[in-house]
């Protein structure tokens, strides 16, 4: 898995130890190893991993937007749920105490999905959750942690394609993604990456770390010489 920043939120030991008591519960071993290795972000463009929130899902517990016959949690356990993750569409991912899987509660359905523990690493089971909410084989391989700046920039004159194309030839990347809507070219140095929407034609992204603060400025510089405001 890529990481676009060594400028990471990790879970220490004794915040580990603190959240168990808090909840009463003890978290998967997968997501304790990635939260310390990683910590909170997002990967693939799509799921949020997060610090534990006991707090969330209790203001839907009085709410009728599931379904729990035959679910693998009770409408009463709703309140007791730990979220630990959501998608950018808002489909949360939580545990329970007395539930042997990553549970989903999906936006867009009443039925409420478990993905049970298995020998795997957490982004395989991130991936599957991704599947099923996206109905792709695999999430983009890649991890973005919290904190990263932005810097939103708007072509003038110039063919989005063409710029992008340009910049990869003077910006040698650690990593691409690119298809149709999108050309992100991911920067070690600058802790982050630039991102071309071709969809739109006329935007371009550009997300960073403080340590890569130089970096940053030689690329604004590139856009900027380049047609972008």
């Amino acid at each position: 898995m890529y990481c676009t920043s060594e400028q990471k939120k990790r879970l220490s030991d004794s915040e580990l130890i603190s959240l168990e008591q808090k909840g009463m519960l003890k978290f998967p071993q997968p997501y304790i190893d990635f939260m310390k290795t990683y910590g909170s972000g997002t990967y693939g463009g799509a799921i949020c991993i997060n610090f534990p929130d006991f707090n969330i899902l209790k203001d839907f517990a009085e709410y009728d937007f599931w379904e729990y016959k035959d679910a693998p949690i009770t409408k009463e356990q709703l309140c007791e749920c730990v979220v630990i993750g959501n998608s950018i569409d808002g489909d949360y991912i939580a545990i329970h105490a007395k539930v042997k899987g990553y549970i989903l509660l999906p936006r867009d359905s009443d039925m409420i999905e478990l993905f049970p523990y298995e020998n795997e690493n957490f982004i395989g089971t991130i991936n599957k959750i991704g599947k099923f909410l996206y109905d792709e084989e695999d999430l983009e391989n890649y991890f973005e942690p919290v904190g990263n700046n932005h810097e939103f920039f708007r072509t003038a004159d110039r063919n989005i394609h063409d710029l992008a194309g340009q910049f990869k030839t003077i910006f040698q990347g650690d990593y691409l993604i690119e298809n149709e809507y999108i050309c992100e070219v991911f920067l070690s140095g600058m802790g982050g990456y630039v991102r071309f929407n071709l969809s739109s034609g006329v935007e371009a992204a550009v997300f960073y770390s403080d340590y890569g603060m130089a970096y940053f400025k030689k690329v604004k510089k590139f856009l900027m010489e380049n047609g972008c405001r």
